[in-house]
């Protein structure tokens, strides 16, 4: 019998690798790991995709009982937790004493990736051991209505001491928080839960049950969980806040400033990999002009396509009644995010020669080689990183003296700049300390007195001056970025 099953797992493993592109995703992704107690597995799954990817990706993991007849139907659970780029989930009401097989996945633009599978064998009955007088015995944490600002925690205990005889409580804290919060419940076995409110959005927080019985502590195992976007503040009207961005998971968009009938605003998948975002755009109809461009640059997004040069209206704006202008009579067709940082496929590539991403800009001095504004372009892609570098590139107007071919002509343009200061931490900068980020700003004048100027201190300034200059909120995502201040040594200068 032992050889038998043997002989089918290894049919099993050969199946995995011959489907859905398995072979393909073992670059992507790392072996599954589970850890199984009773009927419940905690499976997990490392993989190289870019922070966000997973977020905005149809994934999940994929399991089926395996018996002397082969393999069942696989099972598809999507009710995972992405843990920067670690998919997790917890496999609960398995059959008792029963070998399984798990792989993860993801739908990109071009199909379904996945992992090698892995096999694991099921214990005996529920995932909670029978009650025992000597220790406290836990099951497995989980949270549930998880809102901006609040969480119910919920966790399975027994034990079979007198319930006067202990204490029970969870405890929560951010990841990156030092100490931990205590909220008490009652004593006795069963699932314990507790609300939690005035909890702070875009946050990950971890927590535990635990009991304390004749001066020790026992804990359950440690479990995540990130709270949703703010809901943000503003009624709408004027120029306030309209409320949180359109996707709570991409780290780079600013927040939407409502103005009906000026700003208009577009997200752009990837026409080849529709699971994976490009670019953002807020469009001012009435300067004619892009006002950001949003987008995270990694490596990912490098091919050989080359540049293509397909200028035409965005046709998300477009649609909405929002005409682009191409060509400014004195200035050139300036790229807010570049042709050559977008160079992964041909569609992609076309995509940045929406109108929606061209501004007026002068040649000479500023758009040309060793011009202040190509110098800074190419000082930005020096900051690239494993971790991802979230980029707005942006125009601000001090005055609308200047105006061509119905465009009214930015006085200033401006990067704003979040990373990991390491920069290979493989953690997801929604779920970093302000210790481990750093952003910045450089805004410089849009004139052509400044060829062959570096970037260089007096471009600098920080987020938080940003904000104050333009009226947009960035990097609203991001919990923790020391928008407030900025080391120019952090970015080499």
């Amino acid at each position: 019998m032992k050889r038998f099953f043997t002989c089918l797992l290894a049919g099993v493993a050969a199946c995995l690798v011959s489907c859905d592109k398995t072979e393909e995703g073992s670059k992507w992704f790392s072996t599954p790991e589970c850890t199984v107690n009773g009927t419940t597995a905690e499976v997990s799954c490392a993989t190289n995709f870019g922070p966000g990817v997973l977020s905005a990706s149809n994934a999940g993991f994929s399991y089926a009982p395996v018996t002397e007849s082969g393999v069942i139907d696989f099972t598809t659970t999507s009710d995972i937790t992405v843990d920067g780029t670690t998919l997790r989930a917890t496999l609960s009401g398995l059959a008792s004493e029963t070998l399984y097989v798990v792989y993860a996945y993801a739908d990109l633009g071009t199909g379904r990736m996945q992992s090698p599978g892995i096999s694991f064998r099921t214990g005996e009955g529920s995932s909670l051991p029978e009650p025992d007088p000597e220790k406290p015995a836990f099951g497995t944490p989980s949270a549930s209505n998880i809102t901006a600002t609040g969480a119910t925690l919920n966790c399975g205990f027994t034990f079979g001491e007198p319930t006067a005889d202990y204490t029970l409580r969870f405890e929560y804290r951010p990841v990156s928080g030092s100490s931990y919060t205590q909220k008490s419940v009652t004593a006795g076995s069963g699932t314990k839960s507790v609300t939690l409110t005035n909890l702070s959005a875009s946050t990950t927080y971890e927590f535990r049950l635990c009991a304390e019985w004749a001066g020790e502590t026992y804990t359950s195992a440690t479990t995540r969980f990130t709270t949703l976007a703010s809901q943000g503040g503003g009624d709408g009207g004027g120029d306030t806040p309209a409320g949180p961005t359109k996707y709570s998971g991409w780290p780079e968009l600013p927040v939407e400033v409502n103005k009906p009938g000026d700003y208009y605003y577009a997200y752009h998948m990837r026409e080849d990999a529709g699971k994976i975002r490009n670019f953002s755009v807020c469009y001012s109809k009435e300067y004619e002009c892009p006002v950001w461009v949003a987008a995270p640059m990694h490596s990912s997004y490098k091919g050989n396509s080359g540049r293509n040069d397909a200028y035409k209206q965005d046709p998300v704006l477009a649609g909405l009644g929002c005409s682009q202008i191409e060509k400014r009579t004195g200035y050139t067709r300036g790229h807010l995010l570049g042709s050559s940082d977008r160079t992964v496929s041909v569609a992609t590539n076309k995509q940045v020669f929406y109108l929606s991403n061209i501004a007026p800009q002068l040649q000479s001095g500023f758009n040309e080689g060793q011009g202040v504004w190509n110098n800074l372009e190419e000082y930005v892609d020096g900051l690239w990183c494993v971790d991802t570098l979230y980029q707005v590139v942006g125009c601000y107007w001090e005055n609308t003296n200047t105006k061509a071919s119905g465009t009214v002509i930015p006085t200033h343009y401006y990067k704003a700049l979040l990373r990991t200061k390491n920069g290979n931490t493989g953690k997801w900068v929604v779920n970093c300390s302000r210790d481990e980020l750093k952003c910045v700003a450089f805004i410089v004048r849009h004139n052509s007195s400044q060829k062959y100027t570096d970037p260089n201190e007096s471009m600098m300034i920080s987020i938080e001056e940003l904000e104050e200059l333009t009226g947009f909120t960035f990097f609203a995502n991001v919990p923790n970025a020391p928008k407030d201040t900025y080391n120019p040594s952090d970015w080499g200068l």
